[in-house]
């Protein structure tokens, strides 16, 4: 497990450059319904880190942070892109 620190630090999505603890402070002051507040952070329309940042999203509304559960989401995020490109270079 990582600690606090490294987990805000990490990438939220590859679509923008926002770390997690931006993505929480952007987070916390916006009125902005999901789906508008995401494109604040991830700068585009993609779904691929939906799941990271609905949970975060949620955790920011209620005022507690699970950073393990942060950490899995990114994780799960990864080992999907990653079980992508292998299928991709397998078809090749």
């Amino acid at each position: 497990m990582s600690t606090q620190e490294e987990i805000l630090a990490m990438e939220i999505c590859e679509c923008g450059t926002k770390n997690v603890a931006q993505a929480i402070t952007l987070f916390q002051n916006t009125s902005l319904p999901f789906k508008k507040a995401k494109k604040l952070v991830t700068e585009c329309d993609k779904n691929c880190c939906r799941s990271a940042l609905t949970k975060l999203y949620d955790m920011t509304f209620f005022g507690k942070f699970d950073y393990d559960e942060i950490e899995r989401q990114i994780a799960l995020r990864h080992d999907r892109t990653k079980r992508i490109l292998e299928g991709l270079k397998s078809d090749a």
